[in-house]
């Protein structure tokens, strides 16, 4: 694949490219290199609280069949409504499979690190800290989400920095 030309600046995803937000208007002007970066964030974010809201249908790939662990069969997280996320081992194992299906289905991030951020005694949520670096050109940029985990719905939002 070849590099995104400097002076081109930030190209959108495929699907970003075919939204049409403004359909009464037939051309749009540059954007800036700041409003493009912009939008690309706001992208992923869109991106992240999809693929976070979304479950996968496989429980367990057969070794036979390794080569679908990067495949829609796995896209998501794993169902984790049966797990009490009142227990530490519990919140734990949703830290890393969200870690993973970050890592493994949001190619524009690298170094993912996601961290359980401790809430108050009585709250309905869970709150995760999602650090990674945007894969730009001609530096990567750091980039931080805040997710909550809604308990009652079981639900993602994710806010970022």
């Amino acid at each position: 694949m070849p590099r995104p030309d400097p002076d081109q600046g930030l190209l959108p995803s495929v699907l970003d490219r075919l939204i049409d937000h403004e359909p009464r208007v037939s051309t749009e002007p540059p954007a800036s290199r700041y409003a493009q970066l912009a939008r690309l964030k706001e992208a992923v974010k869109r991106d992240l609280e999809w693929l976070l809201n979304s479950r996968q249908i496989v429980v367990e790939i057969p070794p036979a069949l390794r080569h679908l662990h990067g495949s829609l069969l796995t896209f998501g997280l794993p169902d984790f409504t049966h797990a009490s996320l009142v227990k530490t081992d519990d919140r734990e194992a949703l830290r890393r499979a969200l870690e993973q299906a970050i890592s493994r289905f949001e190619p524009r991030l690298t170094n993912v690190a996601v961290t359980l951020v401790e809430c108050r005694e009585f709250d309905r949520s869970l709150r995760f800290r999602i650090d990674a670096a945007l894969r730009i050109e001609p530096a990567a940029e750091p980039i931080t989400f805040d997710s909550v985990l809604k308990l009652p719905t079981k639900a993602f939002e994710i806010q970022s920095d």
